[in-house]
């Protein structure tokens, strides 16, 4: 198994995404950043199934959220990205937290988490859990 991680974003709207391959069989990642880090949510994504050879659904996704939290929005948007992106299934817990955010500012943070898996999954980020990335381009 092998661990990537990277940090998209600054401060209070830096989101982090460590991201555990399992050789070919399914991905997990931990989302989080922001003033408070935590598990909120989850989300699970599955590559669609196919009848007769045709794709009935690109992603079939499963979520749950800690009750009064948003977070499995951001980790069904990671988990439907790196689930087409790899073509495995892939389970994202999410806690991404920042005190009176404006709307702008969790856009950022959505976008920002999407940033973080990507350079995951592409492998710009191929780092030791401890050795965090900051300000990805």
């Amino acid at each position: 198994m092998r661990t990537l991680c990277a940090t998209a974003g600054e401060g209070r709207l830096a989101v982090t995404c460590q991201l555990t391959e399992t050789d070919g069989n399914g991905l997990t990642a931990f989302v989080f950043g922001g003033e408070l880090p935590h598990v909120g949510g989850q989300a699970l994504a599955n590559p669609g199934p196919t009848l007769h050879g045709e794709r009935l659904s690109r992603v079939d996704m499963w979520t749950a959220a800690v009750p009064g939290h948003k977070d499995a929005e951001a980790a069904a948007a990671v988990a439907r990205e790196l689930c087409l992106a790899t073509g495995q299934p892939v389970s994202v817990v999410a806690g991404i937290h920042v005190d009176n955010a404006t709307a702008e500012e969790v856009r950022l943070l959505g976008s920002n988490a999407l940033r973080a898996a990507r350079a995951c999954v592409e492998g710009r980020a191929a780092k030791d859990v401890g050795k965090l990335e900051r300000g990805l381009s």
